[in-house]
């Protein structure tokens, strides 16, 4: 019976992914859909999109059609049955252009929709680019197979994920997305506003916070880079190098967006890194030798979880109007994509990525430590519950926002996580639950 279950899933799951992220194309593109038949209208429209104009606007739809066919790319290949990478990348992207150039063409019969040669451009790329990104994946998990791991997959699976949020989240911080006065038109406009008001002082503005969320990307780096042979005081110092590197470069990248450059957060940054990698030199070592096997899943298990939370709700400020609680359980919440359709800034479109990214690990520990391997704890089931969970908190929370998207993201994201990790050729160790209960019985 479980043998059927799971054959059942092989086959027919990756034709029900790919019909659902369809649909929600459809939603993304079609939605609202103002129909208008008249010839003249059409050939004006059809007109108007092979003479795209480019502004801000438009670099921001870019953007966003980038992230939600990379999601169609990603999805392609990690359920292609095709080995062959040409192959899948191909598939990917030509299939990304055809939906795109079908979306763009029933656009034009629509008085409310914006047809454009750019976008079937964008949504090819997103495709290739999503496609590339679980190829080049798939490929590295398979080569780090059989080598050292603490959890039976690759730390880089963690510490790669969590890095990519944390610089996406010092590109566009949830609490400071302001555009500095003045900053308007292109990159070289704002950049040269931002300057103007850059303050040494800003060094003393230190969020705090951020050394909490950005000190596991640390810890993570020195666990995969250990994991590669290197020494201990070694990887932290690569860790800290690099990725304060980086997170700088993320700081700077603020300029050319119109906005602040903020020492302070730079500093933070550092520190976060450097705290974690610190943490890692000093407790993991005992950590490997006092935590064994189904025991060291399970807690990386609960920590990321937590982290996921952390990420989520913070700035973890209670709601307690009735009123806005009740205004959180709206039907509009419940259509997917649907709080984007008002939005055109790059944070909602980094903010999907994050969510995805977040939760892709959790798929991939799964596929290896499942709770178990059959019933409501079985596959990557738990990823999901943790993604509704976390999504329905929001509801009592002052300043976040319920959004059936956001379910749909982060559990994609572990879906996906798990997909590729179960294509690179690892196999369930062992029922987390199950070795955890036979502990219990001979004790």
């Amino acid at each position: 019976m479980r043998q059927d279950r799971l054959h059942a899933v092989r086959v027919a799951g990756p034709a029900i992914g790919r019909v659902a992220y369809l649909a929600v194309l459809a939603l993304a593109t079609l939605v609202p859909f103002g129909f208008d038949p008249d010839l003249s209208h059409i050939v004006l429209r059809l007109q108007r999109a092979l003479q795209p104009s480019i502004s801000a606007r438009d670099a921001v739809d870019a953007a966003r059609n980038v992230v939600l066919f990379a999601g169609w790319g990603a999805l392609w290949a990690a359920t292609s049955r095709s080995r062959r990478t040409v192959a899948v990348v191909a598939g990917a992207a030509l299939s990304g252009v055809g939906l795109s150039i079908l979306l763009e063409s029933l656009q034009l019969l629509s008085i409310t929709r914006k047809a454009s040669v750019l976008d079937v451009l964008t949504n090819a790329g997103g495709a290739l680019a999503g496609a590339a990104a679980i190829v080049a994946f798939t490929g590295a998990l398979r080569a780090a197979r059989g080598r050292r791991s603490f959890v039976g997959i690759p730390a880089f699976t963690f510490a790669s994920a969590y890095l990519a949020v944390a610089l996406l989240e010092a590109v566009f911080p949830l609490l400071r997305q302001t555009v500095l006065p003045g900053a308007h038109g292109g990159p070289l406009a704002r950049l040269a506003v931002s300057l103007e008001h850059f303050d040494l002082g800003s060094i003393l503005a230190i969020p705090w916070f951020d050394i909490v969320l950005v000190a596991p990307a640390g810890a993570f780096a020195v666990a995969a880079l250990v994991e590669s042979n290197r020494g201990y005081a070694n990887a932290a110092w690569l860790s800290v190098l690099a990725g304060g590197l980086l997170m700088t470069l993320a700081e700077l990248a603020h300029a050319p967006l119109g906005q602040s450059i903020q020492l302070g957060a730079i500093l933070s940054h550092a520190a976060g890194l450097a705290l974690g990698a610190w943490a890692a030199v000093r407790f993991l070592p005992g950590l490997s030798r006092r935590v064994r096997g189904p025991d060291r899943p399970l807690v990386l298990l609960v920590v990321y979880a937590a982290l996921v939370l952390l990420w989520v709700w913070r700035p973890f400020v209670p709601e307690l109007d009735p009123q806005a609680i009740a205004a959180q359980l709206s039907l509009s919440r419940l259509v997917p994509l649907r709080s984007f359709a008002g939005r055109m800034d790059l944070f909602s479109v980094a903010d999907v990525a994050e969510l995805f990214l977040l939760f892709l690990p959790l798929g991939s520990l799964l596929a290896v430590w499942p709770l178990e391997r059959a019933g409501a704890w079985s596959l990557f089931l738990p990823a999901l519950y943790l993604a509704i969970g976390i999504e329905l908190g929001q509801i009592f929370l002052a300043d976040r926002y319920f959004d059936v998207t956001d379910m749909l993201v982060g559990g994609s994201g572990a879906v996906i996580g798990w997909l590729v990790t179960r294509r690179a050729g690892f196999a369930p160790c062992a029922e987390v639950w199950q070795a955890q209960a036979g502990r219990s019985d001979r004790a």
